[in-house]
């Protein structure tokens, strides 16, 4: 028992380790877009590319490190590669037209919203299943829409994006938070 609950530690401290980087790079990211939201294309395309490309490589990492049978390590690596690859993309494209760059960032909203669907329904009642089950269905709506109106322009996508990220990055910080009190208890 002892190796398992050390494991489900190891566990929780990346995740709140993942969560608080991803919290803090969000926060920054969506406060700097709501502060200069006339900036050019380029500069939100790369601060986004930065964004994901942090958050796909921790998701990777933490999918790599944490690989346990059982386990939804197989879709966090997958969502971890895509959030990566779209990172770059965002980076070294930036004269891609803004509805491309704004409906690849609603395809991530939808594909971590079904993911987190996915990991809501391992969890049990009292770990949270209906605030993850929320939390997953508000990304996936948030998607929905913005890749329903892709054609937006550069200055409302930039406020839109900005208050999503602050929200996000509030978020994950609070989670970081929440898994640095979570205690393992051995139930028989």
């Amino acid at each position: 028992m002892a190796v398992d609950d050390q494991s489900t530690m190891d566990l929780l401290r990346g995740s709140r380790i993942t969560a608080y980087s991803l919290g803090f790079v969000s926060l920054v990211a969506g406060i700097v877009l709501l502060a200069w939201p006339d900036r050019t294309f380029h500069v939100v395309a790369v601060i986004l590319g930065i964004l994901f490309v942090v958050s796909g490589f921790g998701q990777a990492a933490e999918a790599v490190t944490t690989h346990r049978k059982g386990s939804y390590w197989g879709l966090l690596l997958l969502r971890g590669v895509i959030g990566f690859g779209i990172g770059f993309a965002l980076i070294f494209w930036t004269g891609a037209s803004i509805t491309t760059v704004v409906w690849l960032i609603g395809l991530d909203f939808v594909i971590t919203g079904v993911l987190g669907l996915i990991v809501s329904f391992m969890l049990s009642k009292e770990m949270g299943r209906s605030s993850m089950l929320i939390h997953s269905l508000i990304s996936i709506a948030i998607g929905v829409v913005v890749m329903a109106w892709p054609n937006s322009i550069e200055y409302a996508a930039a406020i839109v994006i900005g208050i999503v990220l602050v929200l996000l990055g509030l978020l994950f910080l609070f989670s970081g938070y929440q898994l640095s009190k979570a205690k393992v208890t051995v139930v028989n």
